[in-house]
């Protein structure tokens, strides 16, 4: 059965905010794989970026996702970048649901410029403003959230509340419809 769901999406879309709810909700127990990372390194995102690069950042991202597949009734946020694993989703999709919360990039520059936290705690990926790398990000992971995504749920347009009564209704549904077998 499948009990596992994974939220995927953009930085600032709201994926740590959503999963926190929705796993109080669910009863589920919730993981940030950012924080996962961060502990199993013993540093920041930044501290891990300027020491190892983006690339040994993505390393150990990819040996988190593959760990996380093994749990149960849980809700994990995945970092923006980790749907850059491509070959992982497929396999991560047969334990799990996938939720894309999406937004409009004008709306995820806001938020993001509007985190005084935001500078410390994320690297920038292009070195170009906020919202210059924001739509340049975007562009390129877009097509992989979309591949990935058993439902896609724009955060700009809804309360946290009603995006869990979203994912809850959609993943109940699938979970209903996974285990009706046709009779032989």
């Amino acid at each position: 059965m499948m009990e596992i769901i994974f939220l995927v999406g953009f930085r600032a879309v709201g994926k740590t905010t959503v999963g926190r709810q929705l796993a109080a909700r669910l009863g589920y127990s919730f993981l940030d794989t950012d924080v996962l990372i961060c502990e199993k390194k013993g540093a920041t995102v930044n501290e891990i970026v300027k020491d190892e690069g983006w690339d040994g950042f993505r390393r150990c991202e990819q040996e988190v996702l593959l760990a996380l597949g093994e749990q149960r009734r849980c809700v994990i946020a995945t970092g923006g970048g980790a749907i850059l694993h491509r070959h992982l989703w497929p396999l991560l999709k047969e334990h799990g649901h996938v939720v894309w919360l999406t937004a409009d990039p004008e709306i995820l520059c806001q938020r993001i410029l509007a985190d005084s936290t935001s500078a410390d705690l994320r690297p920038s990926l292009s070195g170009k403003t906020v919202c210059a790398e924001v739509r340049e990000i975007l562009a390129v992971r877009e097509p992989l959230y979309r591949d990935a995504a058993d439902i896609i749920i724009d955060t700009g347009k809804l309360s946290v509340s009603e995006i869990v009564d979203k994912i809850i209704t959609n993943y109940e549904l699938r979970i209903t419809n996974s285990s009706i077998h046709p009779a032989f």
